[in-house]
């Protein structure tokens, strides 16, 4: 019982496994579709820019860490040996080589002085030739201005690199917003000579019949086939131009350029009618990535300045260290039997600055400047964005109003084609009527694709001078 029942899950997993290695197969040989929301979520997670400026994130928490690190005690152990092939000569004044009675052999005697008679200088050597100190010093911050504002400065600067992390956020958004449009504009262009194709393929299979009847000259069916032919060679390139496009997509979100994509949305599903009723005084600014990264810089310039005009403070930090020496005449400096003699010291040491060349106050200088320089980039900052979002709104109509023109454009056009057409196969119209008639139509449609990516371009425009793409901020 027990042999059929491990025989039956063997052969459970091994068809489980099979299916499952099918359907990754099947997978792998189908296109992933995608929606414009869809793309933008997989570029956040992929793309390599963003990538690397959550790297510069991480970055800078490592550079806080490692200011921090300088408040804490240093320790540090040390340790040398060195042997003296000669021991440095020390020079004692005559005074230690008292002149002597050569026959007595006791030192002469100054009778006004009542001292000894210097002789001539001593030369002597000190020391051992075997000498070596092994030790361990701490030292420790105890007051410096600078290092807990400089701290305060560079929690900042992480701030300012997560403020970075979300401009480019908003960037790779907005530049995956208009590779996907662009993608979507190219399919719908492809479609459109698809249609092109059949239309014209159906006219010159009964423009051929009409010939073949001697209705027509034979003129009218080489125009068409002239035209056919033109067409299928546009078709290629405009192939070739939506697979482009797609790679382009691709690049942007991050994806493998040889993984296949298509779309679950068609540009026309994206062309809802836009509100134009835009009240720039009800704009938020913080909204806009820039100002938050103009504030946070004006912050770090702040804690510059109060840093530079620390330095005119004292600094104090405290020391100790802990020495053994020891000196031989012969190597056996690791004897158990001989003596490490220890030094031991602690204490404060205080540094106040008195006079630096105006180097401190030329820096307090250069920081106010830069602090007013950031001010007037606000100012500037909110002129430009109220310009840009005015701008953007009249893009926007402009491209609108284009685009309704050129779809009453194509609405007409039709119509002529339509009333050419029927006017060809009755014999009152010519050929070159409806051949301009084609053209017209075919103008018209391009003239509408263009119009309708001139609109989703502009609508992008105006998302982001509104700052609609902060939603895509990720933490």
């Amino acid at each position: 019982m027990y042999r059929y029942t491990r025989s039956f899950l063997l052969l459970t997993i091994l068809a489980f496994l099979l299916s499952k290695s099918q359907f990754v197969k099947a997978q792998g040989n189908s296109a992933t579709e995608f929606t414009l929301e869809d793309c933008i979520q997989y570029a956040l997670q992929n793309n390599k820019t963003l990538q690397n400026a959550r790297f510069d994130e991480y970055i800078a928490d490592a550079s806080v860490k490692e200011i921090i690190s300088s408040g804490y005690p240093q320790i540090n152990g040390s340790a040398d040996l060195q042997y003296f092939a000669s021991l440095p000569t020390s020079i004692l004044p005559g005074i230690f080589n008292p002149k002597v009675d050569p026959v007595t052999g006791d030192p002469i005697i100054d009778p006004e002085t009542g001292q000894p008679v210097p002789g001539d200088p001593l030369e002597v050597k000190f020391g051992f030739p075997w000498q070596s100190t092994a030790g361990i010093q701490l030292n420790q911050l105890i007051f410096d201005g600078t290092f807990f504002i400089g701290l305060q400065a560079a929690k900042t600067f992480v701030e300012l690199s997560e403020v970075n992390t979300s401009r480019s956020q908003e960037e790779v958004a907005l530049a995956v917003s208009k590779a996907y449009y662009q993608a979507l504009i190219s399919e719908e262009q492809l479609n459109l000579i698809d249609a092109n194709i059949e239309r014209l393929k159906t006219l010159y299979t009964e423009t051929q019949s009409l010939n073949e009847a001697g209705f027509v000259e034979k003129i009218d069916v080489d125009r068409l086939n002239i035209s056919y032919n033109n067409l299928k060679l546009e078709k290629s390139k405009v192939e070739r131009f939506v697979e482009l496009s797609k790679s382009m997509l691709k690049f942007q979100m991050g994806m493998p350029i040889s993984e296949p994509i298509s779309f679950s949305e068609k540009a026309r599903e994206l062309m809802e009618t836009p509100n134009m009723e835009i009240v720039l005084d009800d704009f938020d600014p913080n909204n806009r990535i820039e100002f938050t990264l103009l504030s946070t810089r004006l912050k770090l310039e702040n804690y510059n300045l109060r840093r530079y005009r620390a330095g005119y403070m004292p600094s104090l930090y405290g020391f100790t260290s802990m020495q053994w020496n020891a000196q031989r005449d012969e190597f056996n400096l690791f004897s158990t039997n001989e003596k490490w003699f220890p030094i031991a010291v602690m204490g404060l040491q205080l540094n106040i600055p008195i006079f630096d060349g105006f180097r401190k106050h030329q820096q307090i200088q250069q920081s106010k400047l830069a602090i007013r320089k950031i001010e007037n980039e606000e100012i500037i900052l909110q002129q430009s964005v109220s310009l840009e979002i005015q701008s953007a709104v009249t893009n926007l109509n402009n491209s609108l109003e284009t685009l309704n023109a050129a779809e009453k454009n194509v609405e007409l056009a039709r119509e002529v084609y339509r009333v050419s057409q029927i006017k060809y196969k009755e014999g009152v119209g010519s050929s070159l009527e409806l051949n301009d008639a084609e053209t017209q139509l075919k103008q018209a449609e391009s003239s509408q694709l263009s119009g309708m990516f001139e609109y989703l371009m502009a609508k992008l425009e105006l998302q982001k001078a509104k700052g609609e793409f902060s939603k895509y901020h990720t933490r």
